[in-house]
Formats: structure tokens, sequence, C-alpha cells
């Protein structure tokens, strides 16, 4: 029982702790890795002090923190598949593929040319040989982006920036792991791995079978979400059950890379839970994963750095000369990779142009964090490695860490507002200007409605309105959108907004409405839009729309199979879905129409979204030909899809009004849960499909609609 209360008391101060120094960090804007790290040194340093003025207080609370009963290795156990799962659940996956070659590149190949190059210039100068020196190496060769995206995100940092650092820390911490324990096999003496060679071929098999495993896991874990009842919690819980079991069977059982396993079901998880959740409750797993690799994150990295006084205590001036070569070295390896083998990839038209300024804040900003730590105590404890070998590690592997928290990770702000990385693009100022002029608006007119029920002084609200205008710095002369920024760059901007709304509204969809390939097929498509209006504007834009009316396989092979042996089932049942994608299609359609008048009109100028809404009625004209052709199909039968569509939306804004009420305290919860019982219950009812038998399957078309491009032929040649 006393061992119970110790560690509850512990937990306790930990998550005390963490949250006073995230509030630290927040205010003196540095990263929260740097500010735990000081504060786990001061603790580590401060034991043996405190062992003197308060040795019970040092028993109860420092004891189990400066000599836990744990091994090293139980901190990657414990913290390292949560995190790298709530990584992967959080990241744009659409966005990471666009990005997936500079991705890899940073993931995994500067791990390894970060490991070759501080291996090679050490082992000149050190008698502890090539292997110790690689695994060194590969411990320092991870990059931690959780001590960097927050510095990131309060400076203004370019999106694509973010995208990339995220990108790389998904992957480089399953490469290092997996280079350290060749390293530490062939250490080990073990014959099978005592080369280099076969060592690379461990390391990639263990790379590649992980990521099979984990694409395996995570379709499966995505199936079985939707069989859970719609219940936010029970969802949340089958993600919480993955991780754990998965490391340990790819690891101990597979013996791939469990850390790659996590990361790629993660992957496919946040690319198929939207569509296969309520947006409701996927906003609902994030925000669970996201407190918990919050406070994960924290803990082990307050752990680790409190180990950091014992690490050093023994360290020299010639360990500072050594430590100094690693750093120089690991900095060289980096920025041979970022500007060398990086537009090597631009130039094999595998990766779009990275700028030199982001390349610089990538270089310096790789801040070394916990996993580094934690291999290094792991290293330290490791009695397969002689004593002088691990010290040298351990000890060159926690100052490379604290050097890169306390120097890189307190300039990395200097350097991003240095190189201009935080001010907005002509096009984004604009943009911004307009939108805090149109949100002044709102807020006259929200003052003007609070002082209707609160009978303020009116000069004290116009004081207030004329202050709100002065702290965001909006004066009279604010520059109107439509002359200082082109049509072309307007209409790309408005294209992209229309895009990525589309995106959103989709999986609204959802919850069986419609099935989930063809929610996937918007999604996937809509995505697609926005980087084709990014790179080739509403040419692109519409060449991508119109993609979603061509056919799928699955409809050609029910076509064949019911011309070769008529067996019209599976065609009808295409017909079926394809007739449902298209009336969804069709009203979200519609809904970008309100979205453009509403909201971008006052945003773009009158003009131009007056092309933008000729745009959407040019993607509505083939929707409706081929609607009306499925109609005819279909005959009577199209009566009943039709009904039972709109019976779902009706059930489905008829739960959402009773939520709203409830929430409001308007009805008590007993009627709620009532109510809502007779509600999922006709859902239910009306979920499943009826049973419909075209009526001329022979004479089904699958020929794509011609997509109506009359309105581009009234715009201006600026405009396309």
């Amino acid at each position: 029982m006393n061992f119970l209360i110790e560690y509850l008391a512990l937990g306790a101060f930990l998550f005390g702790i963490v949250a006073a120094m995230q509030a630290i960090a927040a205010r003196l804007a540095i990263p929260e890795a740097s500010a735990l790290s000081i504060l786990g040194i001061a603790i580590g340093g401060s034991s043996f002090a405190m062992v003197s003025f308060a040795p019970h207080m040092a028993q109860f609370l420092l004891a189990p923190l400066i000599d836990p009963v744990l091994p090293a290795d139980a901190y990657l156990w414990l913290f390292l598949p949560p995190l790298m799962l709530q990584a992967a659940l959080a990241i744009d996956v659409r966005h990471f593929l666009h990005d997936a070659a500079p991705i890899l590149l940073l993931a995994v190949v500067a791990v390894v040319v970060a490991t070759m190059c501080v291996g090679v210039a050490l082992s000149a100068l050190v008698p502890y040989g090539l292997v110790v020196c690689l695994l060194l190496g590969a411990i320092v060769g991870e990059t931690d982006a959780s001590a960097v995206i927050a510095i990131f995100r309060n400076v203004g940092a370019p999106v694509r920036l973010i995208r990339l650092v995220e990108g790389e820390s998904l992957l480089n911490d399953a490469a290092a792991l997996a280079l350290a324990s060749v390293f530490l096999a062939m250490l080990a003496g073990d014959a099978a791995d005592a080369t280099l060679g076969s060592g690379l071929k461990i390391f990639g098999y263990s790379f590649v079978g992980g990521a099979v495993v984990g694409l395996a896991v995570g379709r499966l874990t995505a199936s079985v979400l939707p069989l859970l009842g719609d219940i936010a919690s029970a969802e949340a819980a089958f993600t919480m059950a993955l991780p754990y079991p998965l490391y340990l069977v790819a690891n101990d059982m597979l013996h791939v890379s469990g850390v790659v396993a996590i990361v790629c079901a993660g992957l496919v998880i946040n690319s198929l839970g939207r569509t296969r959740l309520s947006p409701k409750n996927w906003s609902h797993l994030q925000m669970v994963w996201d407190q918990i690799a919050v406070l994960a994150g924290a803990i082990v990295f307050l752990l680790a750095a409190i180990q950091v006084p014992h690490l050093l205590s023994g360290e020299s001036w010639y360990d500072l000369w050594l430590l100094g070569v690693a750093l120089v070295a690991a900095f060289a390896a980096r920025l041979l990779v970022l500007f060398i083998m990086l537009p090597a990839l631009t130039r094999m038209r595998l990766s779009e142009p990275i700028p030199a300024a982001y390349k610089l804040v990538i270089a310096w900003g790789g801040l070394r964090g916990a996993l580094t730590l934690v291999l290094a105590m792991g290293v330290a404890q490791n009695a397969a490695i002689p004593q002088d070998a691990r010290t040298f590690v351990s000890v060159t592997a926690a100052g490379f860490a604290l050097f890169s928290l306390l120097v890189n990770g307190t300039t990395l702000q200097w350097l991003i507002r240095r190189l201009g990385l935080n001010r907005l693009t002509r096009r984004e100022q604009a943009v911004q200007n307009q939108a805090l002029v149109l949100s002044t608006r709102e807020v006259d007119a929200a003052l003007a409605q609070i002082n209707t029920a609160f009978h303020f002084d009116p000069q004290t609200v116009t004081d207030v309105a004329s202050e709100y205008r002065r702290d965001l710095s909006i004066g009279a002369a604010v520059p109107d959108i439509e002359r200082t920024v082109n049509e072309r760059d307007r209409l790309v901007i408005g294209l992209i907004t229309l895009a990525t709304r589309e995106r959103d509204l989709v999986p609204e969809y959802g919850d069986g409405v419609i099935s989930v390939r063809n929610l996937d097929a918007m999604i996937r498509n809509a995505g697609r839009m926005i980087e084709a209006a990014r790179s080739e504007g509403r040419v692109g834009y519409y060449r991508v729309a119109r993609e979603i009316l061509e056919f799928p396989l699955h409809y050609h092979t029910a076509k064949l199979l019911h011309r070769l042996v008529r067996f019209e089932r599976p065609l009808a049942a295409a017909m079926v879905e394809r007739f449902e994608l298209l009336v969804c299609r069709r009203a979200v359609l519609e809904r970008l129409r309100e979205f453009n008048g509403t909201r971008l009109t006052p945003l773009l100028g009158e003009r131009l979204t007056k092309v933008l809404d000729s745009v959407i009625s040019a993607r509505i004209v083939p929707a409706d030909h081929e609607i009306a052709e499925l109609r005819t199909q279909f005959g009577s039968s199209a009566s009943a899809l039709e009904r039972r569509l709109l019976l779902l939306f009706a059930l489905k804004q008829g739960r959402s009004s009773l939520e709203a009420m409830a929430a409001e305290r308007a009805i008590s919860k007993e009627v709620f849960n009532r109510v809502r019982q007779t509600i999922d219950q006709a859902w239910k009812a009306a979920i499943r499909r009826p049973r419909v038998r075209p009526q001329q399957l022979t004479h089904v078309s699958a020929a794509v609609p011609p997509l109506e491009m009359s309105s581009e032929r009234n715009a201006s040649p600026e405009q396309t």
C-alpha cells in the first residue's frame, strides 16, 4: 500500500510540475521542452542538497525520480507508443503524402547520414571503435518536433515549414531506434548482426516490415470503429487499446519496428477515420489523444532530464571537446542533406522547391529531445558495453541534447524572425486586412446588441469600438483587396477556399447516409482540387473536379457481369451508390454556393465571387444531368432512394436540435434520452438501403457527362 501511495503522490507531483512549466514556457515564449529540461536538471542537481536538508522529502519525492525502479527501456515502452500514435493522428495526411519525398529524406536518410558523419568524425578521436561512435550518431540523429512546433506556431511560421518538421519527426524516431538497436546488437557480439551489411539488412527489414504491419492493423482498426455504435467514448477507448499491443507484437514477436508500425497504423486511421466517424466524434478522439500526448511527452522529458546531472557528473574538458566535434558533424550532416540531397529531389520532380530560409530553420531547429536522453540512459545501464564506452556515449548524447535545447531552442524564434518567415506574403496580408475589416463590422454590430441588453452609455460603446480598431491596427486607410491583389491571385484564393470548405463539409454526410467509399472519394477529390487550384488555377480545379464523375472500376466490373451473365445485382448496387454520391455532391455544391455568397463576397469582392459562383454552377450542371439520367434508369425506385436520404437528413437534423436544446437546459436529460431513443430506432430502420431494380440496365451509359465551361469563355484571360 505504501508503494501505491508513493507513486500516486509522485504522479500528482509530476502533473503539477508539468502544468506550471507549460504556463511558464508560454509566458516566456520558449519551447516547453527547454523549460522542462532546465527544471529537470535543477531537480537532479539539487537532490544532493535536499538529502542533507530534508531527507524525508527527498526519499518520498526525489528518490523514485533520481533512482527509478524501472530500467531506461521502460520509458520507451510506457511513453513512446502513445506519443507516436497521437502524432500520426494529428498530422494532415494529404499534405504529408504531398511532401512524402522530402519528409522521407529528412526522416530516414538524414538520420543515416548524421549517424555516419558523427560516427566517422569521433572514431578518429576516441579508442572505443567505429561501432560505438555509430551508436552515438544514431542516438543523436533523431529530432524532436514537439520542442519547436509551438515556436513555429507562435511566430506564424509558414504552414509548409511546420508540415515538413512534423513529418520528419514522425519517422525519424523509428529510424534512430532501428539503427541504435542494430549497433547495440553488434556490440553485444551477436554473430548474425556482427557486420555492417547484415545490420543494414536488419534495418531495412525492420522498417519495411513495421510499415506493412502498421498499414494492416490501421485498416482493420478503421473498419472496426464504425461498429461501435457512434459512441465517442467507446471509439476513443478502442484506439487507446491499440498502441501497446501493436508495439509489443511488432517488436518482440515479428521483430520489426514497433514505432513504424504505430505510425503507419495511425496514418491509416487518420486518413480513413474522418469518413467513418462523425465529425464530432473525430474531434473528441483527437482531443483525447492530444491530452494524452501532452502529459506523456512532458513527463518523459522531465524524468529523462532529471537524470542528466548524474549522466554528466564525470564530464571533463576533453568530453566537451568531443561534444563540440559531434555537434559540428551533426550540423554539417544536416546541411548536406538539406542543401545537396534535397535539391536533387526537386530536379527529379519528386518534390516542390524548398526555400533556403526553410532549410536553415530546419537545420537549426533540429532539437534533440526525450528519446535522445532515454537512449543515453539505456546505454548507461547496458552491461554488454564496456564501462568507458558507456560513459562516453551517455555523456556525449546527454550534452548534445542539452545544447540543442538550451542554445538552438532559445534562439530559434530569433532566427525565424531574422529570416522573415513570420511575415505574411502580399496575398496573405491583403486577405488578413480584409478579414480584419469584416470582423470589425461584426464587432460593431455585437457591441450595439450588447448595449441594448445592458443599457451602457453609447459613448462607452463608441470608445470600445475605437479601441478595438486601434489594438488591431485597423485604420481608415486599409487598402481595398480588389486594388491590391490581382484577379488571378484572388481567384486562386477563392478556389482553394471553396475546395477546403468542400472537404470539411463531406464528413457531415457520413454515419451511413452515403457509403464510406463515396465519402473517401469525395474527400480525396476535394484535397486534389486544393493542390490543382494552387498550381494550375481554374483549369486544374475544373480538371480534378471532373474526375469524380468518372465511373470507378467496380462499376465497370458490375456492368461487365451484367452484360455477360445477366447478373444485375452488382450493377444495381453500383448505380445506387453513384446516385447517392451525385445527390450528396449536389447538396455540397449548393452549400458552397451559399458559403460563397455570404462569406467570400465581402472578403474577395462581388465581382470575383460572381466568377466563383459560375464555377460552382458549371459543376452543378453535369451532376444534375446524370442525376436525371439515373432517375430515368431507376423509375419509381428513385423516389424510394430520395425518400431514404431525406429521412436520414431529417433525423440527423432533429437529433442535432435536441442536443442543442438539452445543452441549453430547454429540455431535461430524461426527455432528451427518451426522444433520442426514438430517433435512433428510426435511424436504424431508415439506414438500410431499399432494394431497387433499375428498369433499363442495358442502356446505362459509362461516359462522363461534359463539364459545363461556358462561364469560362466569358472570363478574362487574367481570371483563367
